[in-house]
């Protein structure tokens, strides 16, 4: 495994630590939110993730969100993602959520 605890899907490549994120030799400036959903996704590669898995995970329940507040952090880590890229990393998975899919798993 990799000891720096470095986590890849494909070419996309998160570093817990210092939250850096990468794909391929682009280097991806993402906000503490944000980079938190994408690791949420990375580690669960593969698998759904509902959007109440995600708001659970990363709002605190006490507080009232609003629905829509996964849908418009996806769309940012897509535009900052997936746009620039030919291989399209995050799925939706219509009315339930989303899966971030490792390519060489097709």
């Amino acid at each position: 495994g990799d000891r720096s605890g470095r986590l890849q899907v494909g070419d996309l490549v998160l570093d817990p630590a210092t939250h850096a994120v990468s794909r391929g030799d682009r280097a991806i400036d993402l906000t503490a939110k944000e980079f938190a959903l994408l690791e949420f996704l990375v580690r669960h590669s593969n698998r759904l993730i509902t959007r109440e898995m995600a708001e659970g995970h990363l709002w605190s329940s006490d507080r009232i969100i609003a629905s829509n507040v996964v849908d418009v952090y996806i769309r940012r880590l897509r535009r900052k993602i997936d746009d620039p890229s030919p291989v399209k990393l995050i799925e939706t998975v219509r009315g339930v959520g989303y899966r971030i899919r490792s390519p060489e798993g097709r």
